[in-house]
């Protein structure tokens, strides 16, 4: 007698490249909310001090 587990037992790896294309999708999207139809993107307007930059 075969016995065969119940269930379907998935993939480590498809699930691996599920949680990554996911992620990317969800990143991508957050990035695109922050930036899409905003008249100005947000930059620095000057540099810091040098006696702050290093060390």
């Amino acid at each position: 007698m075969s016995h065969r587990s119940r269930g379907r037992r998935f993939d480590p790896f498809a699930l691996l490249i599920a949680a990554l294309v996911i992620g990317m999708s969800l990143t991508l999207a957050y990035q695109f909310s922050l930036y899409h139809g905003k008249a100005s993107l947000p930059m620095a307007k000057e540099s810091p001090a040098d006696s702050v930059v290093g060390g």
